[in-house]
């Protein structure tokens, strides 16, 4: 009975319990999007590095930091037969030197990353360099990043002169030759990169069989005389960013919550206030405060089930659209974040139930909270519309 009693007094609210659930289906669609777009961000800014640069984290030279270029010339040590071993599609041997190139009678430091050529683990454009020669002779042919060559203003076919520190302290120098300017999606491997066949860096460098770091498909347990760097530690600034930027959604849940929360609650005394008769003569005729109460909220609680219902119609279309055109951050290209142009949702089932039913919960709540002066009233004064004041 009272069921049906709060399904018709809902539905008799008109405009404004229409207009509740709008204003609340409208939020749920916002708080699904705004943590959908965040998890897009970040399976894109994982997945591009992961591909590109960490695959499954790296064995690395005690002590390196990739901050600190100049200690990397004495943190070079040859690869354990434990990682020797393994298949060229599941490893990749990367040494990385200091450099400087002169383009435009300019000093332009820059970082030499040596990567094997026969590796199939990180997804790099440096095919180019195949056809070269073991043995580096009148030229070094390099590859560098669309950015890198932007800012050092160099094409394909160009050649500068690169110069470098040996393993023996010798300073040498020589032409290179930019054989291709690849398009990198990760900007960490782009500004400021010179990419060459690790044969050709080692030659230059005098450090046969030598690496700055091994990735790794998938971490082999300790291996002596090098340190696991896990894919949490190599992407600490990606997370902390997006952990940064999760704690500024869960602002604007709260506030989203806040004015939905208000809506109802305002709707609810006003209901109140307006019925004062009519709760009156339900407790002269016996029912009792608890009852009321509940049918009160059940009345709030079908807002909140209609809002949910209303935000699948209206929300399956927009994200059904949002997918096919994606969000443009293209204004992120001169950033080190690895994101493409384009950002799409990741919409997690859980993480979205879960949503939904703390917005439920909530504004059933917020119905709850002053349907509660009923049970301070007197039938006597709630018949003269006086109970509430």
């Amino acid at each position: 009975m009272i069921f049906n009693i709060a399904l018709k007094n809902f539905y008799r609210q008109g405009a404004r319990a229409a207009l509740n659930v709008l204003v609340t289906a409208l939020i749920i669609i916002a708080v699904i999007f705004n943590l959908s777009l965040l998890n897009g961000f970040q399976a894109q800014g994982t997945r591009n590095m992961v591909r590109t640069n960490i695959a499954g984290g790296h064995y690395v030279a005690p002590g390196f930091d990739i901050l600190t270029p100049t200690e990397w010339e004495n943190l070079t040590l040859k690869v354990p037969d434990k990682l020797h071993a393994i298949q060229h599609s599941d490893k990749a041997e990367v040494l990385v030197q200091q450099g400087q190139i002169y383009p435009n009678r300019r000093l332009f430091p820059v970082q030499l990353r040596g990567i094997e050529k026969e590796q199939t683990l990180l997804d790099l454009p440096l095919q180019s360099l195949d056809a070269y020669p073991a043995s580096v002779k009148d030229v070094i042919p390099v590859v560098l990043g669309a950015k890198m060559a932007k800012k050092s203003h160099l094409q394909k076919g160009d050649t500068v002169v690169l110069k470098w520190r040996d393993k023996f302290g010798a300073v040498d120098a020589m032409d290179m030759l930019v054989v291709e300017v690849a398009t990198l999606v990760n900007p960490r491997i782009d500004e400021g990169v010179v990419w060459l066949r690790l044969d050709h860096l080692r030659q230059l460098t005098q450090r046969p069989g030598e690496v700055t770091w091994v990735a790794v498909r998938d971490h082999l347990g300790p291996v002596a005389g090098m340190e696991f760097q896990t894919l949490e530690m190599l992407m600490q600034d990606l997370l902390a960013l997006l952990k940064h930027d999760r704690r500024n959604a869960r602002i604007l849940w709260v506030i989203l919550m806040f004015l939905a929360g208000i809506s109802i609650f305002n709707n609810q005394i006003l209901i109140l206030f307006k019925r004062q008769r009519e709760i009156g003569t339900l407790m002269a005729f016996g029912m009792t405060s608890s009852l009321i109460v509940g049918m009160f909220t059940l009345e709030g609680s079908f807002a909140a089930i209609s809002a949910v219902i209303l935000a699948a119609c209206l929300g399956v279309p927009f994200f059904a659209w949002f997918q096919s055109v994606g969000l443009d951050v293209s204004h992120l290209s001169e950033s080190s974040i690895p994101v493409k142009d384009k950002i799409f949702l990741d919409i997690q089932p859980v993480e979205t139930l879960v949503t939904v039913l703390v917005i439920i919960v909530v504004m059933i709540a917020v119905a709850w909270i002053p349907s509660r002066r009923i049970s301070r009233m007197d039938p006597t004064l709630a018949l003269r519309g006086r109970g509430i004041t």
